[in-house]
C-alpha cells in the first residue's frame, strides 16, 4: 500500500456510500466502510507511535537521543498496520475520480 498517497475518505465518501447502502449493493458499501474504519485505526496507531517517538524522555526528563534501529522498529510497527487495510473498493475509486473532476 502506498501510504504517501493515502488520504482520508470519510468526508468525501460517506454520503455516497450511504446512498449505495440504501439504493445499491450493500456489500460494496459495507466493505468500503470496513476498509475506511481499518484505515482510521491504522492512522490512529501511527499517530500514537509518532507521539511516542517525539515524547521519549530519559529518567531525568530530558529528551533522549535514540538509536536509528529503535526509531525504525517503532515506525515499521506503526506502518505495518496499513498492511491490514484492504485495497479501495471500486465504488470508492469512482467517487474519488468524480470528486477530483469538480
Amino acid at each position: 500500500m502506498d501510504t504517501l498517497k493515502t488520504r482520508p475518505t470519510w468526508f468525501a465518501a460517506l454520503l455516497p456510500l450511504l446512498a449505495v447502502w440504501q439504493y445499491g449493493d450493500r456489500s460494496i458499501a459495507r466493505s468500503e466502510l470496513f476498509r475506511m474504519a481499518l484505515s482510521a485505526d491504522a492512522a490512529a496507531n501511527a499517530a500514537r507511535a509518532l507521539e511516542r517517538i517525539a515524547d521519549m524522555r530519559d529518567r531525568d526528563g530530558h529528551a533522549i537521543e535514540m538509536h536509528r534501529d529503535e526509531l525504525r522498529a517503532i515506525a515499521r510497527t506503526a506502518l505495518a498496520e496499513f498492511d491490514r487495510v484492504p485495497p479501495v473498493a471500486s465504488c470508492a475509486l469512482t467517487m474519488q475520480r468524480l470528486d477530483g473532476v469538480g
